[in-house]
């Protein structure tokens, strides 16, 4: 009895749930121009963020649209010598952990 009623919420769920993607799909679609705005907007967030810690001096962000959902973003990041290693550090234990996990995954 619970196996068939089951059954039945996936046939109704199924072809709504199809329908419901089907239309956000398209409202991306519709939104999609707007997004280099709203990614240099995020990234101004963040990037105020780091400065207010003090992580970076200053910051120019650019955010240009290629193509459909294709953007070219381009950071101008101003470090000290101090703020430059401790970036790179970050950055390249990151990479490495990344490799280690390819290489022993």
């Amino acid at each position: 009895m619970l196996i068939a009623l089951w059954k039945e919420e996936n046939r109704i769920a199924g072809p709504v749930s199809q329908r419901l993607f089907g239309l956000l799909v398209r409202v991306a679609f519709v939104f999609e121009p707007l997004a280099p705005r709203a990614i240099s907007y995020y990234l101004t967030r963040r990037l105020g963020e780091l400065k207010k810690q003090g992580l970076i001096l200053d910051y120019k962000t650019r955010t240009k649209r290629i193509g459909k959902f294709h953007y070219k973003i381009q950071i101008d990041l101003d470090l000290s010598q101090k703020q430059a290693k401790h970036f790179l550090d970050d950055l390249l234990s990151n990479r490495l952990k990344s490799v280690r996990r390819w290489l022993y995954g």
